[in-house]
């Protein structure tokens, strides 16, 4: 009988020790819920106020390596502003968006510290402008054609018009060009045809004042063309001539003075023969 009542006895104590583990685990997993919830709350109050927050967004988006776009133009691109995520900005995503532009050749963008964006671009090598079916295009190195339009119209103040040619002779002006340096070509205001001269028919018009005659195979010349015009005394309006197959360039009159100046010694012969004339007539 007494085994009997030890035996019950263990077996409450038994019941009674499980109970309370059952008890304490499961008060220890709710506190531990709890804890996990608070912390989820508070990390999502903190997420929020940051993105609320204009410290989560840009800073500040710059670009580089353009030549001939604007900075704002680039950025436009982007898409990017200052009202941005910056942790939400995927750089693929504004590359593509870059490089939608006809100009863009290529476009890789930076995350930096501070929440500033760079993007980096190469553009295009633009030749020159000219006029085709009544519009004005911009001509590519790779003999693409780019509308200009009221967004892009201050480019034509970047590269030379080209005009008086045919399409052969342009597609040659663009294969001489290409091998030019973007300084030099920004120093080239305007390209024209000038047939008057028959070896060195093409006019080429320098932002400095200066004019250039030479062949469409001598515009690679123009490369030379800063340290050309240094090596003779400074001064505006001159006229240079480069000779495609030699490579030399010289300084002299200009076209139109050099037929001014035969005109008037025509004119002074006229005028001297006139005279004899007169003389002759009035010994007889």
């Amino acid at each position: 009988m007494l085994d009997e009542k030890q035996k019950l006895l263990k077996k409450n104590r038994l019941f009674s020790l499980r109970k309370n583990a059952k008890e304490t685990s499961a008060w220890e997993k709710g506190k531990s819920l709890c804890f996990v919830v608070a912390m989820i709350i508070c990390f999502s109050i903190v997420i929020a106020i940051y993105f609320l927050s204009d410290l989560s967004n840009v800073y500040r988006v710059v670009a580089d390596g353009n030549v001939y776009l604007k900075d704002s133009d680039i950025i436009a691109l982007s898409e990017v502003t200052t009202d941005s995520k910056f942790v939400l900005t995927v750089p693929a995503l504004v590359e593509k968006k870059v490089r939608s532009s006809p100009l863009i050749d290529e476009c890789h963008v930076e995350l930096l510290e501070g929440r500033l964006i760079k993007i980096n671009v190469k553009e295009k090598k633009i030749i020159a402008y000219t006029m085709e079916n009544g519009l004005s295009v911009l001509i590519g190195e790779d003999d693409s054609r780019i509308p200009i339009g009221k967004e892009n119209f201050y480019l034509i103040s970047k590269v030379p018009l080209l005009e008086g040619f045919n399409e052969d002779e342009i597609r040659l002006i663009e294969k001489n060009l290409q091998k030019c340096d973007y300084t030099v070509i920004d120093e080239i205001s305007e390209i024209h045809s000038f047939p008057e001269l028959k070896y060195q028919n093409v006019e080429v018009i320098m932002r400095d004042g200066n004019y250039i005659f030479t062949s469409v195979y001598g515009l690679e010349i123009l490369n030379k063309y800063f340290d050309i015009e240094s090596s003779y005394l400074s001064g505006k309006n001159k006229c240079y001539y480069f000779e495609d197959i030699s490579g030399n360039a010289y300084t002299t009159a200009c076209p139109w003075e050099a037929k001014k100046e035969e005109n008037d010694g025509d004119r002074k012969e006229d005028e001297s023969s006139g005279q004899v004339e007169e003389d002759d007539e009035e010994e007889e």
